[in-house]
């Protein structure tokens, strides 16, 4: 393939959202899969809407998600004596006339030797249009129009694939008349069908979406984001839906796989990915990213035991607090002391005694623990569900949660023990 270089020109209007980011990762792909140039445009020339603020939050998330650019972020706002070379070209050829746009107010405008003519889309072959009306490209207050803007700029990059939304398709057949009246030809085309709900409309937040920095701060990882958001619009030759990174994705890509069928975006289907991914963290690697989740520190030496503890049960990084709190919360006794079986008053005892003096500093040991207290429990005849039921309320005050033994682990010895003498004693008092 001829030398590759691809764009992203997010407009910085609104927060990045996923159908901006998959166009983002797709161009991505596509550019490092054939060694070419990803360019970062932004495309701030509508005055009123466009926000700094929005911008840096689209850099962050860029970043976030691990996509990086060979070159930008240029800026159309810095880029007007471009636009007004083109106009002055157009101008000289008689293409351009000044009329009222909608407001009433003076507009410059574009007028296509042609109407009609065609494009190549490298997805669904030659589109053909017709009847293309004369166009704004720069608006009254000075500022030039998306479809004039981005064909100037993709001219000036030297940009050779345009990969974007199937939304698009109506710009592409304006942007295609202007490269003709400029001279020029101009880039490959690539439009990728639309990302829809379950119920096959638009996708939208009734549907669950959200903005990538939504995702972000409600605890998904970026690359469990970016692997099903690479699916929708393209198949992996194996069926793989689960991706460990960027680079990996990178690794995989075949460009002949994209479809122009819209896609099905899917929720819960997300979420099972994330907490898929989340299981298959090495536990210093989880604790890593669960640190700005976790409103408590865990406790000191035994952080990589308590994130072990809850890693199963995990979705979301956010769920970290949560499942955290159930484990080394406060526990009240009381709660459930007159719902304990006769058994619980020597389950206690014995168990308190096992634990006095001894050191637990690890899962392993734990578990050599819990095998003690169960052949001590078969012994006198306490059945497994009188030993292990008791404890884990008397441990953290719930019917469930993580394996008795990295209860015992997470919690210590002492803390462990402390825990078991205050149920025996409300049990005494029920």
């Amino acid at each position: 393939m001829d030398r590759v270089r691809a764009r992203f020109a997010p407009s910085p209007t609104g927060m990045l959202h996923l159908g901006g980011a998959r166009t983002a990762l797709f161009n991505y792909l596509f550019a490092r899969h054939y060694g070419g140039e990803l360019i970062l445009r932004i495309e701030d020339t509508d005055r009123v809407r466009s926000e700094r603020e929005f911008e840096q939050s689209l850099l962050e998330d860029l970043e976030w998600l691990g996509l990086s650019f060979d070159e930008g972020p240029y800026r159309q706002s810095e880029r007007e004596a471009l636009y007004r070379e083109a106009i002055s070209r157009l101008a000289k050829d008689g293409l351009t006339y000044e009329a009222a746009d909608e407001a009433g107010r003076k507009a410059l405008y574009f007028r296509p030797p042609e109407r009609a003519g065609s494009f190549e889309d490298q997805l669904r072959g030659e589109v053909r249009f017709s009847k293309i009306e004369d166009f704004v490209i720069l608006k009254s207050d000075g500022t030039p129009s998306y479809n004039f803007a981005a064909v100037v700029d993709d001219l000036d990059m030297g940009i050779t694939y345009v990969i974007r939304g199937e939304e698009h398709l109506p710009n592409t057949a304006r942007q295609a008349l202007l490269y003709r009246a400029l001279g020029a030809v101009g880039p490959a085309f690539i439009h990728l069908g639309l990302i829809l709900g379950p119920d096959g409309k638009k996708l939208s937040k009734r549907h669950g979406a959200a903005s990538v920095s939504d995702y972000r701060r409600e605890g998904y990882l970026p690359e469990a984001l970016l692997g099903y958001l690479a699916l929708l619009g393209w198949t992996h030759p194996e069926g793989r839906d689960e991706f460990s990174s960027v680079e990996e994705l990178v690794r995989e890509w075949d460009p002949t796989r994209l479809g122009a069928s819209p896609a099905i975006f899917d929720a819960d289907r997300l979420l099972f990915l994330n907490a898929r991914l989340i299981r298959s963290l090495p536990a210093e690697e989880l604790y890593r990213r669960l640190q700005p989740f976790l409103a408590e520190p865990l406790p000191p030496g035994r952080e990589l035991l308590a994130v072990e503890a809850i890693q199963e049960d995990l979705r979301l990084l956010s769920d970290a607090s949560r499942l955290a709190y159930g484990i080394l919360g406060p526990v009240d006794p009381a709660t459930f002391a007159t719902e304990l079986p006769e058994s619980s008053g020597e389950v206690f005892e014995h168990a308190a005694v096992s634990l006095e003096g001894r050191e637990i500093n690890g899962v392993e040991e734990a578990r050599d623990l819990v095998g003690e207290l169960r052949a001590w429990a078969k012994e006198r005849g306490i059945k497994t569900r009188d030993l292990l039921h008791p404890l884990r309320l008397a441990l953290t005050g719930r019917n469930a949660g993580p394996e008795l033994a990295r209860l015992f682990a997470v919690l210590g010895a002492g803390e462990s023990r402390e825990r078991i003498e205050r149920a025996r004693e409300a049990r005494l008092g029920a």
